[in-house]
């Protein structure tokens, strides 16, 4: 005798947003030098991350007086995101 199986399954929506709460990880900014060295490859040396943006741009100045051919960065900017639950729905 075959015995039917009975499964409840819960459907819920969900949402993606920027975690402000107040235990999230900060927002983090840095910089990175894009500009190729000699051999082709890319210098990739990055600034510290830090809460205050103005910091890594400090450090691509004192980047640029080391290496003045080096003008070229990317802005490394890291987010805490967080799932949200929206509660359930009938489906």
């Amino acid at each position: 005798m075959t015995v039917p199986i009975r499964r409840t399954f819960r459907f819920v929506d969900w949402t993606l947003r920027p975690d402000h709460d107040p235990d999230a990880p900060p927002l983090t900014y840095a910089f990175r030098c894009l500009a190729l060295k000699d051999d082709d490859t890319e210098c990739a040396e990055t600034s510290s991350p830090s809460n205050d943006p103005t910091e890594p741009q400090t450090w691509a100045f004192a980047h640029l007086r080391e290496h003045p051919g080096h003008t070229s960065y990317a802005e490394v900017i890291e987010r805490p995101w967080v799932m949200w639950e929206e509660g359930p729905t009938a489906r």
